[in-house]
């Protein structure tokens, strides 16, 4: 069965790359100075969400290691913070804009007092966005950089402790952790194989997105030149992605696949990849599944330690032959893999249906965060056709 949300057909992902690099939100301090704190997070679309408190007053927020420290324009001006700068950032759709830096006093999470944390504020485009899944604000990677930070995602918790000592690691396996100069965003290499022939890609961590592995066009361009270690699966013009700053302009995305990808020293087959317009390849939340991953910020170590009994045949799922997105507030599609729908299916039109799921009067909110399980190897699709403005219904596949 495969398990296909709207989330993921949007690929809304939270991710951001200072553009600038005078800026550097590696700013404040953790108090106590010793802890070893677990939290426990509700997993909402692939997003793991916290309870933070400011000011006595409880805020969700987004644990998020492809991020820095982000609080929502309605909590910036409820807190009533000043504003230190401004920066240029890209989102996770490539697109950038700029952003207001602030600084807060005190978030406590847990036990845990973040005191004196730099980050940005969200405009009021996003703000509306994130209004859809409750998020005041985010946990990022700025605000961790000095800690050792656990994943359990089958415990539903998250760990963070000034040791590694204080975890009951099962390997001692490790690779190095890079992290960015300006906001502590942690990077790691997997190994993509073909055969004899193998290729690293030095990808992002980034509990924020749903994805298992996304592969950036940058990433994708020098391994079709360099190496053989990729298959295309199928390729189209369009857009699937939505950043911070709204939907990402149309360009060729690719469906791809490796025979093998090693993660430390774990092996998953036939991997599924799509490319992203983010400026790099990352690993999201949809690897949690697979086991715990730990970062040692403070050592720069990463860590992965597979659970027992796992379905490693989830990398190889197939995709739909079109990818939805949101345009205008509605459902449309935004990619057309399958070529041999082009000439019944268009960029931009709106989808009233898709298999027994009605979008037609769904608002915002409800086509942001809707899910369904489709089981079915094709199903239809009810469309209204962007030229004409028919109603049309069309058979689809996974290709």
């Amino acid at each position: 069965m495969k398990k296909l949300l709207c989330i993921v057909f949007l690929t809304f992902l939270i991710s951001f790359t200072l553009a600038q690099n005078k800026i550097n939100l590696n700013q404040g301090t953790i108090l106590p100075k010793k802890y070893n704190q677990t939290i426990p997070y509700e997993k909402i679309k692939g997003k793991l969400m916290v309870k933070v408190q400011i000011n006595n007053k409880n805020y969700n927020f987004l644990f998020d290691t492809g991020a820095p420290f982000a609080i929502s324009q309605k909590l910036f001006k409820e807190l009533n913070l000043k504003t230190v700068g401004d920066v240029d950032l890209h989102d996770s759709s490539g697109k950038a804009e700029k952003m207001i830096i602030t600084s807060l006093p005190d978030l406590q999470l847990g036990e845990i007092h973040f005191k004196d944390s730099q980050g940005i504020v969200f405009q009021e485009a996003t703000t509306e966005i994130l209004t859809c899944f409750g998020i005041d604000g985010i946990i990022g990677s700025n605000m961790l950089r000095n800690s050792v930070v656990q994943f359990d995602d089958r415990n539903n918790k998250i760990i963070i402790t000034d040791n590694v000592d204080n975890l009951s690691l099962k390997t001692e396996v490790y690779q190095k952790l890079d992290l960015s100069a300006s906001q502590s965003n942690p990077f790691i290499n997997v190994i993509l194989k073909k055969g004899k022939k193998d290729a690293a890609d030095k990808i992002l961590f980034d509990s924020g997105a749903e994805s298992f592995y996304e592969m950036s066009l940058d990433a994708y361009k020098f391994l079709k030149e360099k190496t053989d270690v990729i298959t295309t699966i199928a390729e189209s013009k369009g857009t699937y992605s939505w950043g911070f700053h709204g939907m990402s302009d149309l360009q060729f995305q690719h469906i791809l696949e490796t025979p093998e990808f090693i993660l430390n020293n774990e092996k998953f087959e036939n991997v599924r990849i799509t490319t992203t317009e983010s400026q790099e390849s990352r690993m999201g939340s949809k690897s949690f599944q697979f086991g715990k991953f730990t970062l040692d910020y403070r050592k720069k170590r990463f860590y992965f330690e597979p659970y027992e009994n796992i379905d490693k045949t989830k990398v190889s799922e197939k995709t739909w032959g079109i990818s939805p997105t949101i345009k205008n507030k509605k459902f449309v599609v935004g990619i057309i893999w399958d070529k041999s729908l082009e000439k019944e299916i268009n960029l931009g039109d709106e989808i009233l249906q898709f298999g027994s799921v009605d979008f037609e009067k769904k608002d915002f909110c409800e086509l942001i965060k809707a899910e369904t399980d489709f089981q079915e190897k094709e199903l239809t699709v009810v469309l209204k056709d962007i030229k004409t403005g028919k109603i049309k219904s069309v058979t689809i596949k996974k290709i």
